[in-house]
């Protein structure tokens, strides 16, 4: 593949070669795409052609059509108030080359890494010091997205490989992440099984009577799914 990069314009300058009625089907796949767009951000620029000042998409009408929803409606995220793109030669099917002195962008769509590569996209420019927009502007994901990506450090080491191998969703992963004590996140991992979602995560944490006391001397709540004596604690005892 040619070296390709990845440049950024307004929404207004995108044109589509066509303009079709959304119904059925299609305004299915783009009210699929505006959700999407919503809780990821737009994972992959659109391909274009030059036609003077207007950019005419040959790849992403879809996306582009989700994106005009969301401004008219006043849901576009601010991170795609400029809209990636990559400009191609129609007539040749190739990338438009980069010139020697501009440098050029790696492009790797966020939707074509794994769990693993998208947390360590993510972690990488957070050690460099991005803050959180720079981040979901660098890699055109929502700053949500982002946030979740780096709750996936607060994980235990088995909740962890359980998310970079696809065993629990991003949602599971940020729920369990709301326990701070790694072991209660494993104990509530083994008692709900992987198949619990976000919500039922969640609310185990919340109405947990399951009390496990450490070594040091600081508590664990686990969920039970029967109920349990209530657990007081005494005033020396530290709640995980």
């Amino acid at each position: 593949m040619l070296p390709t990069k990845i440049k950024m314009a307004k929404l207004s300058r995108f044109r589509a070669p066509t303009t079709r009625i959304l119904y059925g089907e299609r305004l299915k796949d783009v009210t699929q795409i505006q959700a999407s767009v919503l809780k990821h951000g737009l994972l992959s620029p659109l391909l274009v052609v030059s036609r003077g000042q207007k950019l005419i998409v040959v790849d992403g009408k879809k996306r582009l059509s989700a994106l005009r929803r969301m401004r008219f409606s006043g849901d576009l995220p601010r991170s795609l108030v400029r809209v990636p793109y990559i400009l191609v030669n129609h007539e040749e099917g190739k990338y438009e080359k980069n010139d020697a002195e501009t440098p050029v962008k790696k492009l790797r769509p966020m939707n074509l890494l794994s769990n693993q590569e998208r947390f360590e996209e993510v972690t990488k420019l957070r050690h460099k010091g991005y803050g959180l927009m720079e981040i979901a502007s660098e890699l055109y994901v929502s700053k949500s997205c982002v946030k979740d990506l780096l709750r996936v450090a607060l994980l235990s080491p088995r909740l962890r490989q359980a998310y970079f191998g696809g065993t629990i969703s991003i949602e599971q992963a940020r729920a369990f992440a709301s326990l701070p004590n790694t072991d209660a996140q494993d104990q509530l991992l083994i008692a709900l099984g992987p198949f619990a979602d976000a919500p039922e995560i969640l609310k185990a944490i919340e109405n947990g009577e399951t009390v496990i006391e450490m070594a040091d001397d600081n508590v664990i709540i686990l969920p039970s799914r029967r109920p349990l004596t209530p657990y007081r604690a005494g005033p020396e005892t530290i709640a995980a």
